[in-house]
């Protein structure tokens, strides 16, 4: 088994047990944990063999990574997507070639978990960002046997999730379309279930956006839509918008200050992708393509591999630009090449997560702000005195 400061929580170990020795249990922090039962494991070392930590996977490297700015010609599915609505045509892709689409969707406790799809319709609950670590279930599984029929399989995933996935499989499959995004780290469950208790205080969740973009992709705001019982035949709907650094969880997320600890030195930070495609957010692209920005959302497209970009070629859904990607890692660097800090306050957190409202710790989180706007500031005008 891979160290808890190491393991990535991809379930690739759990999915390869023979005996179903293994299962994910959450730890003091609220992350998912591989634990054997010592009663049940026969040593087969099947989970150290596969563990893509222990045993890295070979990533090919005869394809030349390509960069595309890309959006999506349907303007109603990219307004409902995050950025630029690549995964919904990616999905659509799929399903039309009578496929099968795995991702990540909200459950009816409001937890993030992997399922997947057959259908149009079923692409919706995967769609716009949820940044919460998400529970993998059987989905390597259900995804094996789908590649074995024959099938046509999009699966999404953070890059460790889909380094997961390879590890798991074994082999290369030409119907498999692996999808992972730039990723900034995954935040606590533990961290957003208590964030979402007190801040809906009873009253039912019909609706998260952490991306909505109703004022501009720029300035996305996250918006909870509640309802509240107030008789018993009268039902009370409520929107609340909130600017994304304003957010208590959002704030505490994009300053790192609850992300799993193996986020911080990512084994998967790096051009060299074991994806066929990288998604993610094209920062900048107002700088580089100003054509392809309307603030509506632009997506970053890495292309890995030839089936990545039969794709590109074949889909009718995308418009596409291709770029340098030197000017990609300018504005994209967060997953590509640094590493992260991990922040002093992050043990403070978890060690008062226990026993002190969330709410509370907004306190914490506030001052991590203060000091990193401040250092940004410092080395601006730094950097205006060297030139």
């Amino acid at each position: 088994m891979a160290s808890t400061d190491t393991c990535t929580g991809c379930s690739a170990c759990v999915s390869v047990c023979p005996t179903g020795s293994i299962s994910m249990k959450e730890d003091r922090e609220g992350f998912l944990q591989p634990h054997i039962d010592t009663k049940t494991c026969i040593g087969c070392h099947k989970c150290e063999k596969t563990c893509p930590i222990i045993t890295p996977i070979k990533i090919p490297t005869d394809f030349e990574t390509q960069a595309y700015a890309a959006i999506n010609k349907d303007e109603a599915v990219r307004m409902r997507s995050s950025s630029g609505g690549m995964f919904h045509a990616l999905a659509k892709w799929t399903i039309e070639q009578g496929g099968v689409v795995f991702g990540a969707r909200f459950n009816d406790q409001w937890e993030v978990v992997h399922d997947y799809t057959e259908t149009i319709e079923g692409i919706e609950p995967f769609m716009r960002s949820k940044y919460v670590q998400s529970r993998i279930c059987d989905t390597f599984k259900q995804a094996k046997q789908f590649l074995e029929a024959g099938r046509q399989v999009l699966f999404v995933g953070t890059p460790c999730q889909i380094g997961g996935l390879k590890a798991y499989l074994k082999k290369e499959y030409d119907n498999l379309l692996a999808v992972d995004f730039i990723c900034h780290g995954v935040p606590s469950s533990k961290v957003w279930r208590k964030y979402l208790k007190e801040t809906l205080r009873g009253d039912t969740l019909l609706d998260f956006n952490f991306r909505d973009k109703k004022d501009g992709w720029l300035k996305f705001q996250c918006v909870t839509t509640t309802t509240t019982t107030t008789t018993t035949t009268t039902t009370t709907t409520t929107t609340r918008r909130e600017q994304h650094m304003v957010n208590t969880f959002m704030r505490g997320f994009l300053n790192d200050l609850y992300l799993r600890i193996s986020c911080y030195r990512c084994h998967y930070r790096s051009l060299v992708d074991c994806s066929d495609i990288t998604l993610g957010d094209f920062w900048g692209v107002e700088n580089i393509l100003p054509s392809m920005y309307d603030d509506k959302g632009t997506s970053l497209l890495m292309i890995h591999s030839e089936r990545g970009m039969h794709f590109l070629l074949q889909n009718k859904l995308v418009e596409r630009i291709k770029v340098d990607i030197e000017d990609i890692i300018k504005f994209s660097t967060q997953r590509l090449y640094s590493e992260k800090n991990i922040p002093q306050r992050r043990k403070t957190i978890f060690n008062r997560l226990q026993y002190t409202p969330f709410m509370k710790l907004s306190v914490i989180i506030e001052k991590d702000n203060i000091l990193k706007i401040a250092k940004r500031k410092i080395l601006k005008i730094w950097k205006g005195l060297k030139s």
